[in-house]
This record gives structure tokens, sequence and C-alpha cells, in this order.
């Protein structure tokens, strides 16, 4: 990395809005949870494996050169994607070893233990992010190649990150508010994994980590994973149409289902939870899109079968405009003269 794009790295936190938004609001939520007494510990429990969660997404984003994410309420589910609450658990044994040793007069010991942590914090990170491999991100082979792979470049991620500190440490000397101070620490935090993914991508490191061939999923097992990002998918566009904001909900999910190997599956699965929605409004704008393919793939039987369910749902339901002679001469063909007479009427 040149110098140029180490600065401009350094600065990126604070000139992406989805970004400076995410600290502000987790800024405020662990502000709520300190001045919150006992209730805070809770809130805390809630609050930090989403935070951690959001900045390995933000890692990962960054290392393939994608618009970083927007917290949801999707990353405060405590069951969903274990492996990115492994931070936290490496967290709390650094902290149980650094007591320990700190209470039996070895100091120098924690901070060499923590000196290291340090120095491999972000290899761990990176290959987390990369693999989603918890027991990948602790084996010490993978840590090392994670750093050669790297290289030099890899060595001012922790470099800089002890220079901004002492930085803020100065600035504190000068009496600043804390409200700053406390900014200035999520800053850091995030600064971390936004380096080391922009480590990794300068290094095109997303395609050369070896992890080990993990076994075959069973068919459900698949089923179950494609569900679970397709519920994530629904629910983020769920917020945009919650907001009037139909036609970004609308874009969101054909964005994914452009990805999808069968899109088929993908559009009938999603046009069912719509359905489930408080307003169907949306569900159905969504199935005009979907008849419009089906009767352009010539999927007769299952356009009717889509149409009839939407004027169930409405009766004042009908297919796009452009699309209604070639669907009222489809049903003409499969003698459904009911649904003519209701989309005639």
């Amino acid at each position: 990395m040149k110098p140029a794009d180490v600065i401009r790295e350094i600065v990126y936190p604070l000139t992406d809005v989805a970004i400076v938004l995410a600290m502000l609001f987790f800024w405020m939520l662990f502000s709520l949870a300190q001045r919150a007494g006992l209730i805070g510990l809770w809130l805390l429990i809630i609050i930090a494996p989403a935070y951690v969660r959001y900045l390995l997404y933000l890692l990962e984003a960054r290392a393939n050169d994608r618009s970083p994410p927007v917290p949801d309420i999707s990353m405060f589910n405590p069951v969903d994607n274990l492996w990115t609450l492994t931070p936290l658990i490496l967290l709390s044994i650094l902290m149980w070893a650094n007591i320990l040793f700190a209470t039996s007069g070895q100091v120098w010991v924690a901070m060499l233990l923590s000196f290291a942590i340090f120095l491999i914090a972000p290899s761990m990170l990176a290959i987390l992010a990369v693999t989603h491999s918890p027991s990948e991100s602790l084996n010490p082979a993978a840590i090392l190649r994670m750093i050669r792979v790297c290289g030099a470049g890899y060595f001012l991620v922790p470099g800089i990150i002890v220079l901004v500190s002492i930085l803020f440490v100065f600035i504190g000397l000068f009496g600043l508010p804390s409200l700053l101070i406390d900014l200035g620490k999520i800053y850091q935090i995030v600064l971390l994994f936004t380096l080391t993914g922009a480590v990794l991508h300068a290094n095109n490191v997303a395609v050369q980590i070896d992890i080990e061939v993990p076994l075959e999923k069973s068919a459900d097992e698949i089923t179950g994973d494609l569900d679970k990002e397709r519920q994530k998918v629904a629910n983020h566009a769920y917020g945009f149409v919650s907001r009037n904001n139909r036609a970004g909900g609308l874009a969101h999910i054909n964005q994914w289902i452009e990805k999808e190997a069968d899109a088929d599956a993908a559009y009938a699965w999603f046009f069912r939870e719509m359905l489930t929605w408080e307003n169907n409004s949306a569900a159905l704008f969504f199935a005009q899109e979907c008849l419009s393919r089906l009767i352009h793939d010539e999927q007769e039987v299952v356009a009717l079968k889509l149409a009839a369910r939407c004027v169930h749902e409405d009766p004042r339901w009908r297919p796009r405009l452009e699309d209604r002679d070639l669907f009222l001469d489809l049903a003409q063909r499969h003698g459904r003269e009911d649904l003519i007479r209701q989309l005639k009427g």
C-alpha cells in the first residue's frame, strides 16, 4: 500500500456515511448501557455480540471491496452466525489471563501476552472473516500463513492502531469531553477492522487462504442455511417497505434473487414470505413481476396459480398493463373463465 492509500484508509471510516452512522448508533447504545446500572449489564450482553458481528461484516466487505454493511435487527440475533462471537470469547480469555497474571505479581507476563495477542489479532480476525471458521482462526499455521501472504503491509495495521491510540491519548490531555473520547475509542476499533480488510483487499487474500475442506452438508442443512439467508434479505427488505420505500425493498430482494441458482424457487419463497407481512401490497406488486417472468418463460400453470392467489388476496389485483393481454390469452387457452371474469370486472 502506498502512503496515499494508507492515509485514505485511516480516514475512510470518517468519510463513509454508513460507517459514521453505525459508529454513532453503537456509541449511543453503549452509552445507554453504561448509564443503566444492572439493566445496562443485560443491554451490554445484547449489544456486544451485535457490535462484533457488524465489525466482522465490515471487515469482510472491505476485503471484497463492497459497500459497508448497515446495522440491522438480524445482527442482534444471539443464535445467528455463531462464528462471529469468536472474538468475544478470545477477549474474555485474554482478560481472565491478564487478571490472573496481574494478581500473581507477574504483570510483565500479562503485558507480553497482551502485546502478542494484539500483534496477531488482525490475522485471526482476517481468517475468521474470510473462512467463517473459528477453529481455523485459532490455527497457528493459518495465522502465520495469513501474515506471510499479507507481507510487510500486515504490520501497518497494529502500527497505525498504536499511533492513532497515542494521538488520542495526547488529545485527551487537553481535557476533551468524554463524548469525544468515547467516539474516538469507537473509531479506533472500527479502524482496526477496516484497515485489516483493506490490507486483505490490497493483497487479494480472500482467494488465497487455504482451509480444510468441510464435510458436505445434507440437503436439509443446505435448505435450512438458504432459508436463513433469504430470511435476512426479507427482513432487510421489510425495513425498507415499512419506511414507505417499497421500490427499495423490492430492489433489495431482486438483487438477491439474481445470485440464486434456482430463481423460480426464490421468487416463490419471497412471495410467500411477503404475504405474512402486516400489509400485503408489496407482495402483490412483487407478484406482478413474478407473473411477467412466468408468462415469458412459458410456465403457464404456475402463472395461473399465482394470479389466482393474488386475486384471492385482493380482488382488485391485476397483472401489469403490458402483460394483461398475454395473460388473458393464457387464461382463455386453459379455460380459466373465472380469472378472465375477475380481471375484466
